[in-house]
């Protein structure tokens, strides 16, 4: 199943879950109509966006209850038992929905593409691998050069000496605690990937120059945190089209497998 499938088939499921909530709820109040909805635009957001989006829609979501009882509140001269536990309630269920569902949405993605070909899937971080980053490169070049759609693609290098010291089996740590923060620090549409020199890529699709130079500055900050390395020690490079597009086109070359290599020279 690929993740778009999944996409539509959990909306399609949020959607039919708040209507049977409505149908079987007799007259039920404006309030708790607008909670189900609510909720349903938190699900979107997680299942799109992953755990960010859906932490911002369950913080949006949240507010927005809160809002509408307000006028009970003031009613009421205080927050009464009454009021505080469906607030409590529904707050809980729009954040373990969108931060929690997001998180699960993020990691879901790679899982069906290992199903689907687990040579997509590098071994170490359980992110894209370098043939599959390829594939996605190409793809990204040739939307740019059919329909002129921008994307942006960033390039994270890690300084030997944050692993060189370390076992295998703590590199591997590391190498996946830094996969998983990348990937949870961009948006579920990106695509993150480890190329087989140890570098990590991630392409920004429908992303101008501006936004990839936000995301990678968002990213190498993050990392330089998780490692707690200086700032030299995490090198991060940029490239959008359609500014940088003999540099994108000879990374693709080189992110190329042989064979692809091989065909595109003959």
């Amino acid at each position: 199943m690929r993740y778009e499938t999944f996409e539509k088939f959990a909306l399609l499921l949020g959607g039919a879950a708040v209507l049977s909530a409505l149908v079987f709820v007799r007259n039920p109040p404006v309030i708790e109509i607008a909670a189900q909805l609510l909720l349903l635009g938190v699900v979107g957001c997680a299942v799109h966006w992953g755990r960010k989006g859906g932490m911002a829609a369950a913080v949006a979501a949240s507010l927005a209850y809160i809002l509408l009882h307000a006028p009970s509140i003031v009613a009421a001269g205080a927050m009464t038992a009454s009021l505080f536990a469906p607030l409590l309630t529904r707050v809980l269920t729009y954040g373990i929905v969108g931060i929690g569902g997001g998180e699960l949405c993020g990691r879901i993605k790679y899982v069906f593409s290992a199903m689907e070909d687990d040579s997509a899937v590098d071994e170490w971080t359980r992110i894209y691998n370098q043939r599959q980053i390829a594939r996605l490169l190409s793809s990204a070049h040739g939307q740019h050069v059919r329909y002129g759609n921008p994307y942006g693609v960033i390039v994270v290098a890690l300084a030997p000496a944050l692993t060189s010291e370390l076992r295998v089996t703590k590199q591997r740590s590391l190498l996946r605690s830094v996969a998983d923060h990348i990937r949870g620090d961009v948006r579920l549409v990106d695509d993150v990937g480890r190329l087989d020199d140890g570098r990590f890529v991630v392409l920004l699709p429908q992303t101008a120059r501006s936004g990839a130079l936000i995301a990678a500055e968002r990213v190498r900050a993050g990392i330089r945190d998780l490692v707690g390395a200086r700032d030299e020690s995490v090198d991060v490079q940029v490239f959008a089209a359609p500014e940088d597009l003999a540099a994108l086109e000879a990374l693709a070359e080189v992110v190329a497998p042989p064979d692809a290599a091989g065909e595109g020279s003959a």
